[in-house]
């Protein structure tokens, strides 16, 4: 959850931690003289997260914190590139019912983290309601975005 805030925010700076993209294996030395075997693996949704920043972190920023649970955050694109909707949930499945405005009127996103498999259609309003699993990040993106990966 925190490297979507770090690299997905237009606040974030994309700082990331070694061991979290490559994982780690090493001997350290324990306060009682002891060598312990210490082994940190790699985040595997990592390499995707640095891809959508690079990709959909773009534009202004809407936050959307009305939660304590869950919250969500959009990114409007710009002329540099396309945009996202970012949710987050330490909590249960949750989802955000979010006015994405005029221009995203009949819409598909999909996630592009893979971690939900429906698709979202924006209303005629684009307005949509975006879901996240517990305990776990959402980047929605337009399809059209997914299939030209």
């Amino acid at each position: 959850l925190a490297y979507a805030l770090i690299l997905l925010r237009e606040q974030g700076v994309p700082c990331i931690f070694y061991p979290d993209l490559f994982g780690a294996n090493y001997q350290d030395e324990g306060s009682d003289g002891g060598l312990y075997d210490i082994e940190i693996p790699a985040i595997e949704q990592l390499p995707l997260l640095i891809k959508a920043r690079q990709r959909f972190a773009n534009g202004i920023q809407t936050d959307y914190f009305d939660d304590v649970n869950c919250i969500a955050f959009v990114r409007s694109g710009s002329d540099d590139g396309p945009g996202c909707v970012v949710i987050m949930s330490n909590g249960s499945e949750n989802k955000k019912v979010i006015a994405l405005g005029t221009g995203f009127e009949n819409k598909r996103y999909c996630d592009y983290l893979g971690h939900r498999q429906e698709t979202i259609v924006t209303d005629e309003q684009g307005t949509g309601a975006f879901s996240v699993n517990g305990g776990s990040v959402s980047v929605w993106v337009l399809a059209e975005m997914i299939d030209a990966d």
